[in-house]
């Protein structure tokens, strides 16, 4: 006589899911997603390549003495606007279009307002007022719009 265990089988295992989309919806979508990622890669380094004046002018800006900021701000300048339109500014005309260009009125206020007269004569400046000019030029590359 044969034992009751031995009549027992192992349990039937099915196959595992497949990873395959079974429609063509998935497909759909996936191609639409790779479409996506395609033009917001591009569009992310078409930014990057535009803005590398102003990784530049970044770079150079930690270099410079305080009397160099204005001609720095006129070469940033001259990188993205018409020669016409800014090469001759001095004075007043460029603190208004520096200001014109970010939107505010930070050029208008010290010592940012003496950027002009500092790159004309020697003017001493104040560690702090330094570094507070030194952050003011970086901000305007930084935000400038054109």
């Amino acid at each position: 006589m044969s034992a009751p265990l031995d009549k027992l089988h192992d349990f039937y295992q099915p196959p595992g899911p497949t990873w395959t989309p079974q429609t063509v919806g998935w497909y759909v979508l996936f191609v639409i997603a790779g479409l996506l990622v395609i033009w917001v890669s591009v569009h992310q380094m078409r930014k990057w390549f535009a803005n590398r004046y102003r990784r530049a002018a970044l770079r150079e800006l930690d270099l410079l003495p305080a009397n160099e900021f204005s001609a720095l701000l006129k070469r940033t300048a001259l990188a993205v606007w018409p020669r016409e339109r800014v090469a001759s500014l001095s004075g007043a005309e460029w603190l208004n279009f520096l200001n014109e260009a970010t939107g505010d009125e930070t050029f208008h206020s010290p010592p940012a307002d003496r950027i002009e007269e500092m790159a004309l004569q020697p003017v001493t400046l104040s560690n702090e007022d330094e570094h507070t000019l030194r952050r003011t030029v970086a901000t305007w590359i930084r935000s400038h719009r054109v």
